[in-house]
């Protein structure tokens, strides 16, 4: 723990307190703050700053000052710690050996932090309003992880992995004596930022020197709790460390992780999650009402009070639109928001610019969930360069489609069969296709909104002409049937 006037700083915990009280920094700041005292009191350039804050973004010099300014407005009276260089950068001026706390002021200081951690007593994320179409799913979920120790939700995104996680947590909580802890690593950008979270949320009191896997085994051994890891995709590595040190602390620990992609830990049970069930087109208008993806996306059009008129023609446009749209939540709320403002008659009319429709998310939303194509986008960047050639001409096949045929295909991409089998295993474990049995046979099927997104890239990249080719011999030679 660092102590700068008034406050105290736990780099590690990403922790402000001053005179016994928390207080909140932005993420941004803290990195900043972090990267100032990491320097030990030389100039940071802003080149730097920039570099180590916003590594995957390009943002303007000014986000840089006003971060500083909300740095110096927590300092209060030490606001002058903070110097700038003039057109180089920042340094700061680090406590003397007078500043530091004696051990008996260490001791408040780590009773405090104890105290105002977030840890065990935060609650649980805010959610939606009451869970539509995943009642039976979530009770099988709670039955499982009475059972073992590790469970991973996976599915496609968008698919609501971390509303029904969050239910699963709050409907077991009262069963665990040290509670539940949520650790979200939708904001972290690599190992380093994804461990900050994570031990943010397990760790209590301050740095001993281990590593953080060690202090979350001692923090967490023979307690009886349920830990969230959520949004693990990107950073699956910290994740399946994470759960594996957690389940192997005691036997009362449950571990529930949400991702694109299950963790490979021992003893993990991976559950897929599909999309919310559509009704079949020739279904009676009740029996279209009664849909889950139907009834997701009344009730999401309620809530933007929008109250529908559920006569023949617009029962049959509902049935469409989630059809169309996969029964992916998401997708489906982005829908309704849209339709709140163009009608559901307009909207389904302009599906075919689906990517272009579905927009407009809930502003408190991570970036990638505020368009479809985002979330899409989001999980595309996720897979290798190879995976990413598959997918694309993968999105040329209208229905079902063998491994033989995949292999086919791709021989026009320059691919052998070797680089397809492993590209679609990777698609498959990364929920972008799933698997269906036809007698003997391994059939592989993509959703028709991954599939249309499939097209755009192959259209984009330029292989869209080489790629309908080659899908049109296949046709020819009988291979896609």
């Amino acid at each position: 723990m660092i102590r700068i006037g008034r406050l105290h700083v736990s780099i590690e915990r990403r922790a402000l307190l001053s005179n016994g009280q928390a207080l909140r920094l932005g993420s941004r700041a803290f990195d900043i703050l972090a990267l100032l005292i990491g320097a030990n009191g030389k100039l940071v350039s802003r080149d730097e700053i920039m570099r180590r804050v916003w590594p995957d973004t390009i943002v303007e010099d000014n986000n840089i000052q006003v971060h500083i300014s909300a740095l110096r407005r927590i300092l209060g009276e030490d606001r002058d710690r903070i110097l700038t260089v003039p057109g180089r950068g920042y340094r700061i001026v680090l406590p003397s050996y007078a500043d530091v706390p004696d051990p008996e002021q260490q001791h408040e200081a780590r009773t405090l932090l104890t105290n105002n951690t977030p840890g065990r007593q935060r609650p649980l994320p805010v959610v939606g309003s009451h869970l539509i179409g995943r009642e039976a799913v979530l009770a099988e979920l709670m039955t499982s992880l009475r059972a073992s120790s590790s469970l991973t939700l996976v599915g496609t995104g968008g698919a609501g992995k971390t509303r029904l996680a969050v239910e699963v947590a709050r409907g077991m909580q009262g069963e665990f004596a040290d509670g539940v802890v949520f650790v979200s690593f939708s904001t972290a950008h690599n190992a380093e930022t994804a461990l900050n979270a994570l031990t943010l949320e397990t760790c209590t009191g301050l740095p001993s020197g281990r590593s953080p896997y060690e202090r979350i085994a001692d923090e967490w051994r023979e307690r009886s709790a349920m830990v969230v890891l959520d949004n693990c995709e990107h950073v699956v590595d910290v994740a399946a460390k994470a759960a594996e040190t957690l389940i192997n602390a005691g036997s009362g620990m449950r571990v529930l992780s949400t991702s694109r992609e299950a963790l490979r830990t021992c003893c993990e049970v991976v559950y897929v999650l599909p999309p919310l069930a559509v009704p079949d087109k020739g279904d009676s208008g009740s029996k279209t009402l009664n849909s889950p993806a139907v009834q997701f996306f009344l009730a999401s059009l309620r809530a933007l009070d929008v109250h529908l008129a559920l006569d023949d023609v617009n029962v049959q446009l509902l049935g469409e639109i989630c059809r169309r749209l996969d029964g992916i939540p998401l997708a489906l709320e982005l829908a309704a928001a849209r339709a709140s403002l163009l009608g559901i008659q307009l909207l389904a009319v302009n599906l075919d610019d689906v990517f272009d429709v579905l927009t407009g998310g809930r502003r408190n939303a991570l970036p990638r969930h505020r368009t479809f194509k985002a979330t899409l986008d989001w999980s595309y960047s996720l897979l290798d360069g190879i995976e990413q050639k598959v997918l694309r001409w993968l999105g040329t096949f209208a229905t079902s489609f063998t491994s033989d045929a995949a292999c086919r295909l791709l021989r026009g991409a320059g691919l052998d069969a070797t680089e397809v089998l492993n590209a679609i295993s990777g698609l498959v474990s990364k929920s972008f296709l799933t698997v269906e049995l036809d007698g003997a046979i391994y059939r592989y099927c993509m959703l028709e909104t991954t599939r249309a997104y499939a097209w755009r890239l192959l259209d984009d990249s330029g292989e869209l002409i080489e790629a309908a080719s080659a899908h049109a011999s296949l046709v020819r030679d009988g291979y896609c049937c």
